[in-house]
Formats: structure tokens, sequence, C-alpha cells
């Protein structure tokens, strides 16, 4: 591949616009400005605070921001409705995107191709309407949108007993409770699982399909499922810095320092492998009882924490609250924060594991770092990458719940303990350390996502040439 040709190479990048989906979009935007091609990441104009707030700004020095209106320009409403956001998101965002591919046309920038979050499968009809190649990006396991892609197709069928078991090449033998939650309960949530399902409808015209998963991660599943749509493995998507260190900028914003110095400065005292860190993603929220639970076990383990509390939203009053008193009870053995820089924690000597909703950003980082894992899913694809966790790649434990779905707090203590000082401890880590290699090697010079990579750069590129 010329040097060259690959800079004239224009993508646009559009993801999801929440955090979860933007993170590892925005990184792989920057993969492929590393590799000389002029990425642009594509999101609503009601965002740009917090995308200069929330994401790895070092990424900003390389790729482009553009912007496309969600309807929401001046905010999303207090009574949020994310089904009533998604018909807008459509209708607006696919007008919009039109117009912003027009424009970038008329000013001599136009893209080649388009790379849009699975969930949004409209996107692809906007790509080929202007002529331009429409790339699907999967941001969940191979294993999760497998069994999405199944259901989708009436290939996987539902049993109603609670014992049922699902047998699927590649895969362990699964339960009820470690399908994807909108799977196993269809009815509980129809919106997100015709979401979800939604990816697959058109994926057969998708000129590309790229995945945020590696190799040898789901190896077994790769091969025992092999999709139609035949993904290509780029992942993980995560700052160089953390992986290959291809890449070694760390720029960040002044409030994004501040955050890693009070977090890391907290760490920095504490011995390698002492600390417990804690955290539930950007998404769920728990009720009281639960926080009860979760603050009991972490004072019972008399191991140092740290937990990532975040402030509740409008309509989740009443949750991720505090027992009253537990802050000051703590105050030598831990440190609560609203906010962290996730992968700076979990890149750290002093963490010993990571208690996680398992979602497969965390999961992902986990994996890249190292770090053995409490899992204690909460919903959409955790339960399943809970199951991998335990069962197939052996990097911690899955907790066990009780009849109301609660995790209590003998059984958490159980499960840190059993991570920070058992006999399984050490093989966690173990296995947790050859992971870490693995998902390394992968993206770095020549590895299988690189290989990956850069056999779709140079497709972008044969097609700038066409043009």
């Amino acid at each position: 591949m010329e040097e060259g040709k690959a800079k004239s190479s224009h993508v646009l990048v559009l993801p999801y616009p929440i955090q979860g989906h933007i993170n590892p979009l925005l990184q792989f935007a920057d993969r492929l400005a590393s590799k000389g091609v002029k990425a642009s990441l594509v999101v609503p104009l009601r965002i740009h605070g917090d995308i200069l707030h929330k994401v790895d700004t070092s990424t900003l020095a390389t790729t482009h921001l553009e912007y496309i209106s969600d309807g929401c320009d001046d905010g999303l409403p207090l009574t949020f409705d994310p089904e009533a956001y998604d018909i807008t998101l459509q209708r607006v965002g696919s007008q919009t995107l039109g117009e912003l591919i027009g424009r970038l046309s008329v000013d001599g920038q136009q893209p080649v191709c388009l790379i849009y979050d699975s969930i949004l499968p409209w996107a692809l009809d906007i790509a080929h309407a202007h002529g331009i190649l429409g790339v699907t990006f999967l941001t969940q396991s191979y294993a999760v949108s497998s069994m999405y892609s199944l259901y989708h197709r009436g290939a996987l069928v539902m049993q109603a007993e609670p014992d049922a078991c699902f047998s699927l090449p590649g895969m362990p033998p699964l339960g009820l409770q470690d399908l994807p939650k909108f799977i196993a309960q269809p009815e509980a949530d129809r919106f997100f699982l015709e979401l979800l399902l939604g990816q697959f409808k058109n994926i057969d015209k998708a000129d590309y399909v790229l995945l945020n998963s590696f190799d040898c991660l789901e190896a077994g599943v790769i091969e025992g499922m092999a999709e139609p749509w035949s993904p290509k493995m780029i992942g993980p998507a995560l700052p160089s810095l953390y992986l290959d260190s291809r890449n070694t900028r760390t720029t960040k914003t002044g409030d994004e320092q501040e955050k890693l110095v009070n977090c890391l400065g907290w760490v920095n005292e504490r011995p390698d492998g002492s600390v417990v860190y804690v955290s539930f993603g950007s998404l769920a929220s728990l009720i009281t009882e639960q926080m009860e639970e979760i603050a009991s076990a972490l004072r019972s383990s008399k191991r140092p924490f740290l937990w990532v509390v975040k402030p509740p939203r409008a309509h989740e009053q009443g949750r991720n609250s505090l027992p009253d008193g537990f802050l000051d009870a703590t105050t030598e053995q831990g440190l609560v924060v609203p906010w962290c820089p996730q992968l700076d924690v979990l890149a750290h000597r002093a963490i010993g594991c990571f208690v996680t909703h398992c979602g497969w950003n965390s999961t992902l980082e986990a994996i890249s770092q190292g770090v053995p894992m409490v899992a204690v899913p909460q919903w959409s694809d955790q339960p399943t990458n809970a199951k991998f966790i335990s069962d197939v790649w052996k990097m911690g434990i899955r907790v066990e719940v009780d009849d109301k779905k609660m995790v209590q707090r003998g059984e958490l203590e159980r499960c840190i303990r059993e991570i920070m000082d058992g006999e399984k401890g050490a093989e966690f880590r173990e296995n947790a350390q050859r992971w870490k290699g693995l998902a390394r090697a992968a993206v770095a010079e020549r590895g299988t996502s690189d290989n990956n990579i850069e056999e779709f750069v140079a497709m972008v590129s044969r097609c700038r040439l066409k043009k």
C-alpha cells in the first residue's frame, strides 16, 4: 500500500450516540488515522461538549469531528423515551447525514465509505444512495452477535423451561441465565430486542463487516458459527497506548487530568495487586438494597477498594445511593468517585480484581490489561460475557444471585476473596496475563487484527482510486 494513496482516502465513522458505542468506533477511527486514512467521527451536535470531556481526547488530534442532528439539538428531554428517540434519530439523522455527505463532496472531501454502528442499519441506505461503501461495525462480541443473528433468522428458539440448556456451535452449554437478556426474556423489553435484531436485517447488503473482538479470543465461536456475514475482527478497539504503544499520545483535558490525579494518587499509595476496583458502567443503576449489599461486602473484605458510583439521572432518583455512614466508616479503606479513567486504573500495578457489570468494552479493557474479574452482569449482552469470562477464558468468577436476582453481601465477598486470596486466584491471574498477551499480539504489527485493518485500509484505497 502506498502511503500517499491512503492519505487521500476519507472515511466517515458514525456511532450510536452513547458513550459505550462512541468509544470503540472513535478508537477504530484513530487506528485508521494512524495508517494514513482521513477519519471523521460523525456525532450529534448536542454532544459536542461531552465528546471533549468524556473521551480519550488524544484521539481528537488525528480524528476529525463532523456533526449531524438527531432532532435534539438543545439536549435530550428529562423524560427520555428511547423508542421515540430512535424514531427521531433515524428521521432527522438520515436527512442530515445525507446533507453532510453531499457538503463534503462539494468541498472536495468526498468520503469513500461510511463506517456505521450496526444498530443504525438505516445508515447503509444513506451510504449507498450517495454512491459510497457502507461498512457495518458490530460493537458486541462475535458470540453475542451470532445469537442475535440466529434469533433474527428464527434459528434460535426459546424454551420456556427455566432449566433449559442451549447448545450452540463453538460455545459452552448455555442456560437461560447465560443468554443475552433481551433474547432470554423477549417480552421484557421488546424495543431493545428489535433494535438489536435490526442489526441483521440488511447486513447481507453491507460492503464490509467489522467486529470489535480478536480472532483467538473467540476462535471456537468463529469456527463453529461461521456466520454468512463473515466479520473481520479488528479489536480490541482501545487506545494504542494501552496495547501496542505504537501511538503514545497522552493528551488529556484539564478535567480528565484532575480526575486522573485524584484516582491514581490514591491508588499509587496501595500495594501491588491489593485494590478491588468496582464499576458497573455508564448505563447501569442499582437499587438501594443492592448498593447496601455491595457496600457491606467491600467493607467486610478488608481490602482497599476504588468504587465508581455515577450520580443518578433524572429518572433514576433513589438509585446508586450509598448507605448512610458508609463513606465515613471506610475513609481509610476505600475511595468512592463519580467517574475515573478506567483504562488507567486497570493498567495500574495495584489493581487486583475488577468487580464489573461485564459490558463488552469493560470486558475487553480488563482482558487487555490482564485483570481478573468478578462478573456481576446486569442486562443486555452481559450475561453471555460473564459466561465466557468464567467458563471459557477462565479469568474470573460469576456471582450467584438470589431469587430476587440480587447479589448478597456474603456471595460478593466470597468471590472477591477467592480472586484476591483463594487457591483459584493464581490460576485466574495467570490466565488473565495470557489473554493480555494475546490481545496485544492481535493489534501489534502483523497481528491478526492489525492485518485485518491493513486489508480494510487497502480496500478503502482501491475504492478511492476508482472514483
